[in-house]
């Protein structure tokens, strides 16, 4: 490659080189033969610019997101401001057949249809495809004399209650040991759930990015902490007649073992308030990767929240009303837990199981004793296989299986088939 652009420039500087010669012949031209000696020199420093660039750039640090496939050739080229840019992403293709349960494209397993009702025995055998999953990000360096400044801006077609609007998934800078903007929560970790092809996780997963500034840093080699303040992203389904003054308080302490496993520990506090009461929500979850083999791994996060129903997807309310305008908050556990095995260097599978419980003699559970969106009991299990025949090229199956169970003892099941079909960039 480098001789072709030497090849290139030599041309180039001999075309020059007559242009300007015959300029002793052809006052008239002079005006073109200066352009060309510009165009010339331009495009020296063009091609000398990028024989000098790095094959690719590494994304700026974040503690607890998720691995985002980038190729190994990203070109990364310097803006006017002096920041080197790295693009990635992928384009990817879903469909789902619904055998039965909640007629929608993904996961949305605390409303599947409770058995015996009209909407049960009409939301079956159904197929669904999109492409809204589709993602592009860059990642930003810039050399400044504090150190390096570093940046993530990441989109999808992901966002809204219909899965189908534009938004931003990513949006933030981090300079030494800080972060500040839109990222994963530091209280969640994406990072050991089981591998699944809905994007919507399944139960005892999240996807929870709130506004925060973030601190970590390095207890040992091994060792790392972080501490957050986030914003509560409240939602008026979730926290009734909210009136939230403060951020939640968010910590989490990552261990590395020698032979590849990982163990993480995080809490959150956070308040709740409305007109006449005040509580605060709290939480704590541990999770891990167990290197059972080279090929092998088991992965397993377990929290357990009382007054919040944010940080994880396909749980109830975080509180109540009661008649008297008092809080009462939701109590519940969850776990998710999976094994995966690479079985050759294109093919690996995992089976993956979810479950969430609520605490069902409390206040909460008394006021939603007859509210059918409004769960006891929820659980899934799925089975998948991955292929990728080609390095950028990825290719999926997978059938999911659930059942949820209200305060007053209705039930209802998920059963579908979920493909994907991706090539990262």
């Amino acid at each position: 490659m480098k001789k072709f652009i030497l090849t290139v420039q030599k041309s180039v500087l001999t075309l020059s080189i007559v242009a300007v010669m015959s300029s002793a012949h052809a006052a008239s031209e002079s005006a073109e033969i200066a352009q060309l000696r510009q165009e010339v020199q331009e495009l020296r420093a063009m091609l000398q610019h990028y024989v000098q660039q790095p094959a690719s750039a590494q994304p700026a640090n974040n503690l607890n997101t998720a691995a985002t496939p980038v190729t190994q050739q990203t070109l990364t080229p310097k803006l006017k401001s002096g920041a080197e840019v790295s693009l990635y992403g992928y384009i990817r293709a879903d469909a789902s057949y619904q055998a039965k349960g909640a007629s929608t494209m993904y996961n949305n397993i605390s409303g599947v249809p409770l058995k015996g009702t009209a909407e049960a025995a009409q939301q079956k055998d159904r197929l669904h495809s999109t492409a809204n999953v589709s993602r592009i990000g860059l990642n930003f360096t810039t050399p400044t004399a504090a150190g390096d400044v570093g940046g993530k801006l990441e989109m999808d077609f992901f966002g809204g209650a219909s899965r189908d609007q534009f938004r931003i998934r990513h949006a933030y800078l981090t300079l030494d040991k800080w972060l500040i903007g839109q990222t994963w929560s530091t209280f969640i970790a994406p990072e050991y759930y089981p591998e699944t092809i809905d994007a919507a996780t399944y139960v005892g997963g999240a996807l929870q990015r709130s506004p925060l500034v973030r601190y970590s840093d390095s207890l040992s080699a091994n060792t790392s902490f972080a501490l957050s303040v986030e914003d509560p992203k409240y939602t008026a389904t979730s926290d009734p007649e909210n009136k939230m003054r403060l951020p939640a308080f968010v910590g989490r302490v990552n261990h590395k073992f020698e032979n590849g496993s990982m163990l993480s520990g995080r809490s959150f506090v956070a308040e709740k308030k409305t007109s006449n009461d005040d509580e605060w929500a709290w939480g704590i979850g541990i999770g891990g990767k167990y290197q059972l083999s080279p090929k092998t791994f088991l992965k397993a996060d377990y929290n357990h929240i009382k007054g919040d129903g944010r940080f994880l997807m396909w749980t109830n309310s975080s509180y109540a009303i009661d008649d008297q305008n008092n809080i009462q908050t939701n109590e519940f556990d969850s776990i998710s837990t999976g094994i995966t095995h690479q079985f050759t260097s294109q093919f690996r599978s995992t089976l993956g199981y979810g479950y969430m419980k609520a605490k069902d003699d409390n206040a909460f559970a008394r006021i939603h004793k007859n509210n059918p969106a409004q769960n006891k009991e929820l659980w899934q299990g799925w089975i998948n296989g991955m292929y990728n025949p080609y390095k950028p090229i990825t290719l999926g199956m997978e059938y999911v299986y659930g059942e949820r169970e209200t305060f007053d003892g209705r039930s209802g099941a998920d059963s579908r088939i979920n493909m994907m079909a991706s090539y990262d960039f």
